[in-house]
C-alpha cells in the first residue's frame, strides 16, 4: 500500500512540469501494478466501480495539481524562504538554566521565547549559557553551550 501511496503523490508532481491543463483521464491502472491491483481487491470491482474509483483518482489528482500550482505561485522563491530559525540564532539564556524535563520554556537576552518541541529530559546547571538555534529537517534545534545534547524547540515570541 506504501507504494500506492508514493504514486498517488507522485503522480500530480510529474503534471507539475506539464502546461496548466486538468484535461487528463487517469485509470488505477496506470498507477498501480497487477499483483497490487489484486492485493487491494480492485481487481474485483464492477465496471461501475471501477469507473467511479477512476473519476475519484482523476478528481484527487485535479485538486493535488492545482494545490501545488498555486503553493508554488503563492510561495516566495527559494532563495529568500526563512524559517523563525533561518539564519541561525545565536543568543543567551537569561538566568539560570537547568536543561530540560518536557516543556521547558527558554527566555533569550534578544528578547525570543522558545518552548521545548520534543519529549526529553536533559539535567546540567548554568548561568546564561550561550545558545544556538538553527534549522533542521526536524524544526528548529537548540544547541546550548557545553552540552553534548541538543533539544527541538518552537519560537513563542
Amino acid at each position: 500500500m506504501r507504494k500506492i501511496g508514493l504514486s498517488l503523490f507522485l503522480i500530480p508532481l510529474t503534471l507539475l512540469a506539464m502546461p496548466q491543463t486538468t484535461n487528463f483521464q487517469l485509470k488505477i491502472e496506470q498507477v498501480m501494478t497487477p499483483q497490487e491491483l489484486r492485493d487491494s481487491g480492485v481487481s474485483n470491482l464492477t465496471t461501475t466501480q471501477r469507473q467511479a474509483l477512476n473519476l475519484w483518482l482523476n478528481r484527487y489528482t485535479d485538486n493535488i495539481l492545482k494545490l501545488a500550482l498555486h503553493s508554488r505561485d503563492e510561495s516566495p522563491s527559494i532563495g529568500t524562504v526563512q524559517t523563525s530559525c533561518s539564519p541561525a540564532i545565536e543568543s543567551t539564556i537569561s538566568g539560570e538554566s537547568e536543561g530540560w524535563n518536557g516543556e521547558t520554556i527558554f527566555k533569550l537576552d534578544n528578547g525570543q521565547i522558545w518552548q521545548q518541541a520534543e519529549y526529553a529530559y536533559t539535567y546540567f546547571y548554568a548561568y546564561r549559557p550561550d545558545v544556538t538555534i538553527y534549522n533542521t529537517r526536524e524544526g528548529c534545534r537548540m544547541k546550548v553551550e557545553d552540552e553534548e545534547e541538543t533539544i527541538l524547540v518552537r519560537r513563542l515570541k
